[in-house]
């Protein structure tokens, strides 16, 4: 964990800023921890063997690197920002891994970085606590970049293209949600914006004799259920990233509920609040007889639809601008 009390008046010191010495105890438990501080590894607070406080769970390093690069970017520009924080709510506390502070406290935002799955139910929970608590959340997976597979670009721009991205429940909950996703890059430190589209195969026809008739199947497109089609467009740095506040009506799905309130999401600075990134699979019917449509990934250009140019690439590791 990155954070933890120490004093008589229980004050929060967070891992990158303390000093080896003091006594520091656990904000949950109370219980005593050690600082882990060296040069190699990120610094941290540790609970003794065998604790059982949820603060004790183990986090990977780019769960950690994602709450303090987010902190250190909202505090670049002056603003209040917490690590590791309760938010008392009607259903009991919710600890925030960052917790955002409007300009003046006019409101508050909490970001939860996600790597680990999770279900439906917790996904719901979780989210109507902060709701309850006035508190909107944006929930931000991590981008692991050995899951994606093939990526291919879509030329001058800055979009990137897997057609086949298996995609996990809780990320599609997230995305239907949020309208998108914002993925933390941990190599590159920055942000990507993701929006998920049908994964479309096709099913080649075929036909056999049985009975003394001949039948046939297949010959048509079908959206798959294993895989997804994303769309990546940056990175973006975390500076350009801005919050803004949305209504959000409770919706109902057959596995899921969205619920209901004062929801949040990430906006880039100078940028329109109903931007939508301008990339999709699009049906194309042929230039030939029949009704045969084949899908395919096309870019808006000057309001127009057309096919994508697309380019085996990799992901950019640093923050780049395109022309």
């Amino acid at each position: 964990m990155l954070v933890a009390v120490h004093g008589a008046d229980d004050k929060r010191v967070e891992a990158g800023h303390a000093a080896k010495g003091p006594a520091y105890s656990c904000p949950g438990c109370k219980a005593p921890v050690t600082l882990a501080k060296g040069r190699i590894r990120r610094p941290y607070f540790g609970h003794r063997p065998g604790a059982a406080c949820s603060y004790a769970a183990l986090e990977t390093w780019e769960h950690q690197q994602a709450k303090e690069d987010f902190a250190t970017a909202y505090r670049a520009r002056g603003l209040m920002c917490d690590v590791e924080i309760e938010v008392l709510s009607i259903d009991g506390d919710r600890r925030a891994d960052v917790l955002l502070h409007a300009p003046d406290d006019a409101y508050r935002v909490a970001l939860e970085v996600q790597n680990s799955p999770l279900d439906y139910t917790a996904l719901e929970v979780r989210t109507t606590a902060y709701l309850n608590a006035r508190v909107p959340v944006i929930w931000v997976p991590i981008l692991i970049r050995k899951r994606l597979g093939d990526v291919q670009r879509i030329a001058g721009t800055n979009i990137y293209y897997i057609s086949h991205f298996s995609a996990a429940p809780w990320q599609l909950w997230i995305h239907d949600l949020q309208g998108g996703l914002w993925y933390y890059d941990p190599v590159a430190r920055g942000v990507w914006r993701g929006v998920l589209d049908d994964c479309m195969l096709y099913r080649n026809p075929t036909t056999w004799f049985a009975d003394g008739d001949e039948h046939s199947a297949g010959g048509h497109w079908y959206s798959s259920e294993r895989w997804s089609s994303l769309f990546l467009e940056g990175p973006f740095d975390l500076s350009q990233l801005r919050v803004k506040r949305v209504k959000r009506a409770l919706r109902k799905r057959r596995a899921y509920h969205l619920p209901a309130g004062i929801g949040a999401d990430f906006i880039l600075a100078d940028e329109p609040r109903d931007y939508a990134m301008p990339a999709r699979i699009g049906r194309t019917k042929a230039d030939g007889p029949g009704d045969f449509h084949y899908y395919r990934a096309e870019h808006r250009v000057d309001n127009q639809w057309v096919s994508a140019s697309l380019e085996a690439s990799v992901l950019p590791d640093t923050i780049r601008t395109f022309e």
